[in-house]
């Protein structure tokens, strides 16, 4: 008994300590269009403050820009980027390098 107390208290310290989903994950912005156009949201990545559409804009990245990715809810990744911080991007025209 002690030995199977002991081996659920091992598997679930082993669980717990497991890594968040793209901890350390790299990513690249990739199959934008190349005419910039804020008007119809072409040629830019809009970053949000959440994982919605409808979530303020709070910064933009383009093809090429190299972001951290932290999380993932549905077809969002929370991001950070260099010049903006943290923020939500559709995981579309993000390819992961892990």
């Amino acid at each position: 008994m002690r030995d199977l107390i002991l081996g659920v208290v091992l598997a679930f310290s082993v669980v717990a300590s497991a890594p968040t989903f793209a901890q350390d994950c790299d990513g690249v912005v990739r199959g934008l269009s190349s005419d910039y156009d804020p008007a119809t949201g072409s040629g830019f990545l809009a970053v949000r403050a959440g994982p919605q559409v409808s979530a303020s804009q709070i910064g933009e990245l383009f093809n090429g820009d190299e972001v951290e990715i932290l999380d993932r809810r549905g077809n969002w990744y929370e991001i950070d980027a260099p010049g903006i911080g943290i923020g939500w991007a559709h995981r579309k025209w993000i390819r992961q390098d892990c």
